[in-house]
């Protein structure tokens, strides 16, 4: 095998191979959930207090209720996933697709659940579970890597 071309003015020790350090793919479902969880502790007292002024007490209870629902998806979701891939391709496709349709039972069990107390606004639970699903998502967007040398949330500046 031949050596690899170096200019005349360099010595082969003068190159250097640049320091490419891999992030540790471990857990980046869990580090995305967690970090779509901290962005919704932003949200979540301006929300509650907003709709309990709007919509007064049901309405805040129905955006918590809400709050709850949407981070317990996005952690265990995460979690789940992140086992998933430990153990191959076709169990990341299985705990997805399963996971959402058990999702979406349970979010439908909530929302009769909601609708049989008159304590919680059905509507606003409705409205925030929808509005927070996709709102997290795309705030968090923002946040991820799209790159394979980097996955899971970017680097953050120091």
């Amino acid at each position: 095998m031949t050596e690899p071309a170096v200019p005349s003015d360099m010595s082969p020790s003068d190159t250097t191979v640049p320091d490419l350090t891999v992030p540790d793919p471990d857990g980046i479902e869990s580090r995305i959930a967690k970090d779509i969880a901290r962005h919704a502790l932003w949200i979540a007292p301006v929300a509650i207090l907003a709709l309990g002024i709007w919509q007064g007490v049901g309405g805040a209870l129905g955006v918590a209720l809400a709050l709850v629902v949407v981070l317990a998806n996005f952690l265990i979701t995460g979690a789940l996933l992140g086992w998933a891939a430990r153990i191959s391709p076709a169990m990341i496709m299985a705990v997805a697709l399963g996971g959402f349709l058990v999702w979406l039972i349970v979010i439908f069990g909530m929302g009769l659940l909601v609708e049989q107390i008159d304590a919680v606004n059905l509507d606003v639970f409705v409205v925030s579970v929808l509005v927070l699903h996709l709102g997290l998502l795309f705030w968090e967007m923002r946040s991820i890597s799209f790159s394979l040398a980097s996955p899971g949330l970017k680097p953050r500046k120091s």
